[in-house]
């Protein structure tokens, strides 16, 4: 029985030439494509190891037996490895294969077992360590002259990117507990990052104009929506703005949900009058993406994005994380402004735009028109 990953139905409004958009650029469908595909299925086997770990600790949370809980995790292991399997051999099976492909695959199998949100537990420890530090955080920005404040806000969300349960590289750090986002800041790579753009979208936000209504499409829970999102949110409605957060609709790994982020931004209004007003105000707003993997395709976005972005009149689109921003929609354009924002976690991801591991993306595509 099929199982739904993907609930959104509606084509993004804002993609210039929608006709002609491909959410992930990387086909591993074709034998060309045999090297890459054979690292990513590598790559995916080696993850569900420690996914499946995490399944059993929040299953057992839920109040699941031991036999309950293994018959599960049997069950999508075998699921998801005979999906692999079954592409490995024939990679046009079902479809063109790609990495958000595969993504939804793992998840389906995850549902099918019950085992919807492995990293809920996880997400809710990282929520609330980052929510503690947010207040000190606003502080610290707040305390800054504008031209340090708006580059703090920068390495913030790319701070915040470290916590990406879905890369091994970065799995690993979290094996042992928390990460302190400061230190990472602390040793981000310097300026000028391998795509920064940042003096041109500064430019663009501090002209006459600015921007009147953005949309964000945020990426993992914990600091990295708490601590890096939600502060460059902050900014833009400080300067008259209103904001939309677009969030996933269902789990995908450790992505923030709708349902979450509404929770997260209740608690930030309790600590600060200027998310407390904008809330208040409707100028800073969460609504579900209609999505359920760590990539994005915009053509099964949710209707209530849709038309959010058409009835805000929304003139800015922020992409955050590798799989929104560059694993997916990379090469996208869009009839507005769009700023692509990422930390580069996976070898084979940094390889695929000539990157190194860990470096930052500041991408700033001004809009395009449709031809």
């Amino acid at each position: 029985m099929p199982v739904l990953t993907q609930p959104g139905k509606t084509l993004f409004p804002l993609l210039a030439e929608p006709q002609r958009y491909v959410a992930c650029s990387l086909d591993l469908t074709p034998p060309s494509a045999a090297d890459q595909r054979a690292y990513w299925l590598k790559l995916f086997r080696d993850h569900l190891v420690k996914l499946l770990e995490e399944a059993r600790t929040e299953a057992a949370d839920r109040g699941e037996t031991t036999q309950q809980i293994e018959q599960r995790v049997e069950q999508t292991r075998r699921d998801f490895l005979d999906y692999l399997a079954a592409v490995e051999t024939e990679p046009g099976k079902f479809g063109r294969l790609d990495i958000n492909a595969i993504c939804h695959a793992r998840q389906a199998a995850l549902i099918r077992s019950g085992l919807n949100d492995p990293y809920r537990l996880t997400k809710q420890r990282e929520n609330e360590l980052a929510l503690r530090m947010l207040p000190g955080v606003l502080a610290e920005l707040d305390a800054l002259a504008e031209d340090e404040r708006l580059v703090r806000l920068f390495e913030g969300v790319f701070a915040g990117n470290i916590f990406d349960l879905g890369a091994v590289a970065t799995l690993a750090l979290f094996e042992q507990g928390s990460v302190d986002s400061r230190a990472v800041r602390a040793k981000l790579k310097p300026r000028p990052w391998f795509f920064d753009h940042l003096d041109a979208f500064l430019t663009r936000l501090r002209g006459k104009a600015g921007y009147k209504s953005s949309v964000m499409l945020v990426d993992n829970a914990g600091p990295d929506v708490v601590l890096g999102m939600i502060p460059l949110a902050r900014e833009l409605v400080s300067r008259g703005g209103r904001v939309i957060l677009a969030a996933n609709t269902l789990p995908a790994l450790n992505d923030i949900t709708h349902p979450e982020l509404v929770e997260i931004l209740r608690q930030a209004a309790t600590a600060d009058p200027v998310i407390r007003r904008a809330l208040a105000e409707g100028r800073l707003e969460s609504v579900p993406s209609g999505n359920g993997s760590p990539l994005i395709d915009l053509c099964h976005v949710s209707d209530e994005l849709a038309r959010a972005v058409v009835n805000r009149r929304c003139d800015l689109l922020i992409f955050q994380g590798m799989g929104r921003a560059i694993e997916t929609n990379f090469e996208a354009r869009f009839r507005v402004d769009a700023l692509k924002l990422a930390m580069i976690k996976d070898p084979g991801v940094a390889q695929s735009i000539g990157a190194g591991m860990y470096a930052l993306i500041c991408r700033f595509d001004p809009a395009h028109a449709d031809i």
